[in-house]
């Protein structure tokens, strides 16, 4: 069957959208604008309705509009949309938004030897940014930690200096961590970006900034991983920005002495991650709200700490910190509405003192590590008294093998009289209540009863045995030690707890799976 034209008529729809490309080619790029059916789709359609098919021709459009259209797609199209169009290409060689990774470029990360795979990458940015202009790029985000073996620092002073100029809004480098020797990113550069920089993120590089480093008025956020920079010079940054408002500093060895100036009225989010040297933070930036810290208790000053309302204490590979914050956080951060806390040891149990947090929300204590096979956890008691205001707390006990033997069901004396109680501790606040690999130990049914008949105002109470779930929904993996365990620690809420439930409260407890984790037994 043929039509007017004598083509034969198309009997699919791929058949159908090749002979209308075919038609477009020589008059340029076109775009369909209808919603009107594919004649494979209609049945016997005519060659009227299919030749008044309103196209949008890319060719016509004005200059912005066209270069707009070609940013909004990820860089590999627009590259292959180069390669086809004249148009297209000269758009390609401004384009904004340069994202230089495995995946944006299209490489197997399985094909080829290690260095075959890390030249290509290499080759591949290379040959981008060869054939950029260097003009109107807003974006530059380079992953180039695969490239450890190939990458040296005249490849980057060449891709840097091509693509970083006025008018560049992000700036994020990711080097080899092991690279060598340390690639020193150039003050320049950021001079260069003028006051249009909005976000700095480096990563495995050295940076040396100088009072000369020019204005930065636009900058917001900095974040800094693995930079070798000191103290001085991070305040010599600071001096250059106005309308910071997110700081990150992790694994900055060089830094000893932080100290976030007052000039930084704008600074919300700081974030201080395993800087191993630093001993002294002083915070007088006066909006700070939020302050998340990794590292051993150490000593911290914060002039204004009425705007600090979220703060995480991260002492995982230290000890001391719940200590730290019992003794010490007060005095720094009184007005905090949620506290995070995190510790592999403690030498004390939680202290009775008389510092409030009287702001205090929501209170997360996590316990890891062998530090608390002698814990009582039954001295936290003092910490919740300390917080009036707390309407939910959630503690992680810590794994069961870290947890001290002392079985409740093994103490024949222990029933509801020899449960120690605190007469006059009374939560009027508390609404909910969470702990992670709940044990059978003592102290931990102890805080628990006193928990629940001493808070009147609770209304949910989650026991929970297990390891948790992975993102998948599948139940992580419990050792048969564990699975006992987790045994005797339901048997224990059964035994001292499930009784003392008021009615009102939503009760969960939550066991071992009865088809990944009883089997084991």
């Amino acid at each position: 069957m043929t039509n007017s034209d004598g083509d034969p008529r198309p009997n699919c729809r791929s058949m159908w959208l090749r002979r209308q490309r075919a038609k477009t080619s020589c008059n340029g790029p076109r775009v369909l604008l209808t919603t009107t059916k594919a004649p494979c789709q209609q049945g016997e359609a005519s060659e009227d309705a299919q030749n008044t098919m309103p196209v949008l021709e890319l060719d016509k459009l004005p200059e912005d509009i066209f270069h707009h259209i070609h940013t909004l797609v990820p860089l590999r199209d627009a590259a292959r949309a180069a390669c086809v169009s004249h148009r297209f290409l000269r758009s390609w060689r401004c384009f904004p938004n340069l994202t230089f990774n495995q995946e944006t470029l299209g490489l197997n990360v399985q094909e080829g030897t290690p260095y075959e795979r890390e030249k290509k990458l290499m080759d591949r940015i290379d040959h981008i940014v060869q054939n950029h202009s260097g003009m109107g790029v807003k974006t530059l985000k380079l992953k180039a930690h695969p490239c450890h073996n190939v990458i040296t620092a005249d490849h980057l002073d060449i891709w840097f200096q091509a693509v970083i100029k006025s008018g560049i809004m992000e700036i994020a480098v990711e080097l080899p961590q092991d690279h060598r020797p340390k690639y020193n990113f150039s003050c320049s550069l950021l001079s260069c970006a003028g006051s249009s920089l909005r976000s700095l993120s480096l990563f495995s590089c050295a940076f040396r900034p100088t009072l000369r480093i020019g204005c930065l008025k636009s900058l917001k956020s900095v974040c800094l991983k693995f930079v070798h920079i000191t103290g001085e010079e991070l305040g010599c940054l600071f001096s250059s920005t106005i309308s910071l408002e997110e700081l990150e500093v992790s694994l900055c060895d060089e830094i000893i002495f932080l100290n976030i100036p007052s000039h930084l009225q704008q600074l919300s989010t700081l974030k201080v991650f395993m800087c191993k040297r630093i001993q002294t933070i002083e915070i007088y930036a006066p909006k700070v709200s939020t302050f998340l810290f990794k590292g051993p208790p150490m000593e911290i000053f914060i002039s204004n700490s009425s705007q600090l309302k979220y703060m995480v204490m991260d002492g995982v590979f230290y000890s001391g910190m719940i200590q730290y914050a019992r003794t010490k956080l007060h005095s720094i951060a009184s007005n905090l509405q949620t506290l995070t806390l995190l510790s592999s040891e403690e030498a004390f149990n939680a202290p009775m003192l008389p510092e409030k947090f009287l702001q205090l929300r929501h209170l997360n204590i996590y316990f890891s590590g062998i530090g608390f096979k002698n814990y009582d956890y039954f001295s936290l008691v003092s910490f919740l008294e300390a917080c009036p205001a707390l309407e939910s707390f959630f503690l992680a006990a810590g794994d069961y093998c870290n947890i001290m033997p002392n079985s409740i069901l093994q103490d024949s004396n222990a029933d509801s009289s020899h449960i120690r109680r605190i007469p006059e501790f009374r939560h009027a606040n508390l609404k909910k209540v969470s702990i992670r690999r709940f044990c059978s130990t003592k102290s931990l049914v102890e805080l628990t009863c006193q928990l629940i008949e001493n808070s009147p105002s609770l209304r949910c109470l989650v026991l929970d045995t297990t390891r948790g779930f992975y993102p998948s929904g599948k139940c992580q993996c419990m050792y048969k030690e564990d699975v006992i365990k987790a045994l005797s620690a339901v048997e224990a809420v059964k035994r001292y707890i499930e009784g003392k439930v008021p009615p009102s409260v939503e009760f969960k407890v939550r066991e071992p799976c009865r088809l990944c984790h009883i089997p084991k037994l």
